[in-house]
């Protein structure tokens, strides 16, 4: 059993760029969380990166996301295109796996059944410009499934979060108020405060979120590793 619960990932993005950071911590959950390792949450393929926050892998299911990712965004025009095909096909094999997950684990499910998974989908449009995909698919059937596309503008960065991120927006209301988002308009800026939510994430809940952390900027020209964490480029 694997599952990346509590991961913690961010895309800053403005018109012609985007950095997008993700923990490294996958934790091992049975009745608790009884351990963890370090693994990588990014999937980089076909100038895009997805991201899935919540029950990634049930294999007793045949459910991976990985496997998910892969059939899917080579054949995309656009990280919309990517994501909503990946919330179909997570909306499909969701309900079995977590049947599976409720037999094996029934007081992790219990703790964790009004939960969701949250898919985050990066690159650039038929336009050229960045575009940030989220999608969400919650473990309650009846529930509605979430859509949210956002496209970069020059002049304001964009920020899309998934997972667990009370700490970020704590800060990201600090960042309103003091106006600290002024001349935030650079990789290396975005970067710095990228690595900055990630960790504020972890000091807040360790057990939970952990390193390293992996990022890669994207742009016209595709993904680029900045930090490979828990990947391999």
């Amino acid at each position: 059993m694997r599952i990346a619960y509590a991961t913690t990932a961010v895309a800053l993005y403005v018109k012609d760029f985007a950095v997008v950071a993700v923990d490294g911590r996958i934790n091992k959950v049975g009745p608790l969380i009884s351990g963890h390792k370090s693994g990588c949450k990014l999937y980089v393929a076909d100038g895009k990166v997805a991201i899935l926050a919540g029950l990634t892998e049930e294999p007793d299911s045949g459910f991976d996301s990985v496997a998910i990712f892969h059939n899917v965004l080579n054949r995309s025009t656009s990280p919309a295109q990517a994501a909503d095909l990946v919330q179909q096909r997570i909306q499909q094999a969701l309900p079995t796996a977590l049947q599976v997950f409720q037999k094996k684990n029934p007081a992790a499910f219990e703790a964790r059944a009004q939960g969701e998974s949250q898919l985050l989908v990066v690159g650039m449009d038929t336009s050229g410009d960045v575009q940030v995909s989220r999608r969400s698919v919650p473990y309650q059937p009846g529930h509605p499934a979430e859509r949210d596309d956002s496209t970069g503008t020059a002049d304001h960065v964009g920020v899309a979060l998934i997972g667990d991120t009370t700490a970020i927006d704590l800060d990201l209301i600090r960042l309103q108020k003091t106006n600290g988002w002024e001349g935030m308009g650079n990789p290396d800026d975005l970067e710095k405060l990228a690595r900055r939510f990630i960790a504020l994430e972890v000091l807040a809940k360790p057990m939970q979120v952990g390193p390293p952390i992996s990022m890669v900027l994207a742009d016209t020209n595709g993904i680029h590793w900045v930090e490979p964490g828990a990947c391999k480029e």
